[in-house]
């Protein structure tokens, strides 16, 4: 639909529109201009070619005439409504021939025709003879009966194709498009260029808030956009950052009273230390998740090369020595992306725990896809409601709603991985598997080679 297209397409097609347009009224003008395709036929010329009786091919005389076509047929051809007829040359052309005037056709599209008054002495099969000569511009028919058959000889109507109306200005549109479409492809791409890297660049945004401020090009209007759009993404950093120092702040200067709590509740009884130690574990486990939250947040992407294919497999040898259900296919070959090891390493741990903790046993696998490599996590769980998925990638959100510390953490694993995968130009997605259980897919770009 034109309203889906984009800005380029739109641009070019309204670009050769307009040309192809203003060649067709070009194409019109041309066509309604009166016709000069057919050469000049005599009628001595006629004559001579009638008297031929091998009809076969065209007489030296008339050897240049492209429009005369000869034909045999047992009957005499028929006349077109439109054609007329002159008594006057029919019965000179008749007595040239030397034979009867109805042996003889001679027909000739109306207003084609041009009579000279000019006699003509001719000479054919030894007889002379005179006519009056004229000349005819288009369609003709001229015919004489032989013992067994007729001879016509013919200019038929001409061919569209062949009309000089038609060529020209067929040839002036290809000739226009061909020097002119590039300017327009050329037009069009600078036109529709900003406005396709404005949109990258908005997208770039809502996925990755470090992501490189757009480039200020492109007309008037563009450059205010892309100006308003920077402008935008630094005031998003700088309240990222703050956010990001203030919960590390206070998560961390809540461990101090947490340890004075730990260290007091030693002297009551065994029954309320066990209970407070128990909140005192969690309330630990959650200011760690958070600092750890914090830090994914803060994290700018490197540029060291890390072979996925090591880091999957180090993680599963690790499980296994634990007894874990863990397994992994990577391949031989090593899958080579850029970014920070230790934040690789934390993403698919996260991912690999969530699907220990909830489904019992985690499969891991490594492919590579359009430049991209892809990693999975299935799990035999009991899946996710699909309405809650997007949820479930918001801080200190769970898909299991009580604080058990047996079944996970306080419902940032998920909010963390998706951090690390956007730092490292990647995405991450969340579906059910249609045998059970959940499937988390890791995108990450290769490393350039």
């Amino acid at each position: 639909m034109w309203g889906e297209s984009t800005l380029f397409r739109q641009t070019l097609l309204v670009l050769v529109g307009a040309l192809v347009l203003a060649h067709f009224v070009s194409f019109f003008a041309f066509a309604l201009l009166p016709s000069r395709d057919a050469q000049a036929i005599t009628l001595s010329g006629i004559a001579q070619q009638l008297a031929d009786p091998a009809c076969d091919s065209l007489v030296p005389d008339l050897a240049k005439t492209r429009k005369l076509e000869l034909s045999r047929s047992p009957q005499a051809p028929v006349l077109k409504g439109y054609m007329r007829s002159d008594a006057l040359l029919h019965a000179q052309l008749a007595q040239v021939l030397g034979v009867p005037d109805a042996t003889i056709r001679l027909a000739w599209a109306e207003g084609s025709d041009i009579q000279l008054d000019r006699p003509v002495d001719l000479e054919i099969d030894g007889r002379a003879g005179r006519l009056e000569e004229a000349v005819f511009l288009r369609e003709l028919v001229a015919a004489r009966q032989w013992p067994g058959y007729w001879c016509t000889a013919q200019v038929p109507p001409p061919r569209w194709a062949n009309s000089w109306k038609f060529r020209v200005p067929i040839s002036v549109v290809l000739l226009s498009l061909t020097v002119l479409l590039p300017f327009a492809w050329l037009f069009a791409r600078r036109l529709s260029k900003p406005m396709h890297d404005f949109a990258t660049a908005a997208d770039a945004i809502g996925r990755d808030e470090q992501a490189q401020l757009l480039q200020e090009q492109g007309p008037r209007e563009m450059r205010i956009a892309a100006r308003a759009l920077n402008a935008m993404q630094v005031r998003i950093q700088e309240q990222l950052r703050e956010r990001e120092a203030m919960i590390a702040a206070i998560a961390h200067d809540l461990r101090t009273p947490l340890s004075r709590i730990a260290f007091r509740v030693e002297a009551a009884s065994e029954a309320v230390s066990e209970s407070v130690q128990r909140d005192i574990e969690q309330m630990n486990a959650m200011i760690t998740a958070t600092l750890e939250f914090s830090r994914a947040g803060g994290y700018t992407k490197g540029d060291q090369p890390v072979d996925l294919a090591a880091v999957l497999r180090a993680i599963a040898e690790e499980e296994q020595a634990m007894q874990h259900d863990v397994r992994v296919s990577t391949g031989d070959a090593p899958v080579i992306v850029e970014g920070d090891e230790v934040q690789l390493n934390r993403l698919f741990q996260n991912l690999v725990d969530n699907a220990l903790n909830f489904g019992g046993s985690a499969r891991l696998a490594l492919r590579r896809e359009e430049g991209r490599a892809i990693v999975t996590v299935a799990d035999n769980g009991p899946g996710i409601d699909p309405a809650q998925v997007e949820e479930m990638f918001r801080p200190f959100k769970r898909g299991e709603p009580s604080r058990n510390r047996q079944t996970g953490g306080v419902g940032l694993g998920l909010a963390i991985t998706r951090a690390i995968a956007h730092r490292h130009g990647g995405d991450i997605h969340v579906a059910n598997r249609p045998e059970g259980g959940l499937l988390v897919s890791v995108s990450i770009p290769l490393a350039a080679d």
